[in-house]
């Protein structure tokens, strides 16, 4: 198995790739809202509303949701290509984690890990040609990148704590980890990590804004879970869905944040007062203000991600 010392010629393969992007470079808008990507097509989550957890797609305003797979395993975590015509997600359909691949219209399932180590959280690369993900197929979580068949599996790091939850850069550059409880940043080329938060005691889930500028990311520093942003150097950390002053922090989850791809808004999963504990997928401006519920079902509806 490579690891990130090995995989120079890659990275530089994956960057320059990346770059070119439709054939214009990929995150030189002046504001997220000129992201040259245009505005999201359609959002893929996962919910269990018809029993287990399934994936699905809908409307950016939450409207015509449709299920996509179909089966008695669990699952989870989606993300749409960007050309919108795949979704990879992670199922234990096989016995464990592997990550599959089914079109975005639906169909029939194929795994790309195919890995009896549990393997999960697929992310697309901006260009589309890979897809990084998180597996302990090596003793403990690394982040790794494969091609988007599921060919040339590549571990990038090799970290003795645990390495979860990637998120590419807009240029392809840099992908986003929760290392061990906070959240650095990965240079694909060199290896290099820069750790962005230092708040206990727990920071993941991280998710880079289209023009590169902001993150999105999961923290329990409040005593419950929450959306929080901030800039791409790790400066003006806030709380984006603060509980209500009365409410009990139990009350309170707030997950699994994605950017809309005109940056204006993000998407996330929450449970609150207002939803009787139900999980539900949200969505609001990248400010926290205009918060509205887009799924109103019973079962947990999740792991939100636009394209």
């Amino acid at each position: 198995m490579q690891t990130r010392f090995g995989i120079a010629a890659f990275a530089v393969m994956l960057v320059a790739g990346s770059l070119m992007l439709h054939g214009r470079p990929s995150a030189t808008a002046e504001e997220d809202g000129a992201n040259l990507r245009g505005i999201p097509g359609s959002v893929a989550f996962n919910s269990s509303r018809d029993g287990n957890p399934e994936i699905y797609t809908m409307d950016p305003d939450g409207g015509n949701p449709t299920r996509i797979t179909d089966d008695a395993a669990t699952d989870v975590d989606p993300a749409i290509s960007p050309n919108g015509h795949d979704i990879a997600f992670t199922s234990n359909r096989t016995g464990n984690n592997d990550i599959f691949l089914v079109d975005s219209g639906g169909g029939t399932p194929v795994n790309l890990t195919n890995h009896p180590a549990n393997d999960g959280w697929a992310r697309w690369s901006p260009d589309g040609h890979q897809i990084a993900f998180h597996s302990n197929r090596d003793g403990n979580f690394e982040i790794y990148v494969m091609a988007a068949d599921g060919t040339s599996p590549t571990r990038l790091t090799n970290y003795p704590g645990v390495d979860q939850y990637p998120d590419w850069s807009p240029d392809g550059r840099k992908i986003l980890v929760r290392r061990d409880i906070d959240i650095y940043v990965l240079d694909v080329a060199t290896g290099e990590t820069e750790r962005l938060t230092d708040a206990p005691p727990l920071n993941q889930m991280a998710v880079w804004s289209p023009n590169g500028r902001r993150i999105a990311f999961m923290s329990a520093r409040d005593g419950y879970p929450s959306v929080f942003t901030m800039d791409a150097d790790g400066s003006r950390q806030v709380n984006r869905t603060p509980k209500g002053t009365l409410d009990l922090d139990s009350d309170w989850l707030s997950r699994s944040p994605s950017w809309s791809r005109n940056g204006r808004h993000l998407y996330f999963a929450s449970f609150r007062p207002s939803t009787a504990g139900d999980t539900e997928v949200f969505a609001m401006n990248a400010d926290g203000s205009g918060v509205r519920r887009l799924t109103t079902s019973i079962g947990v509806d999740g792991s939100p991600r636009p394209r």
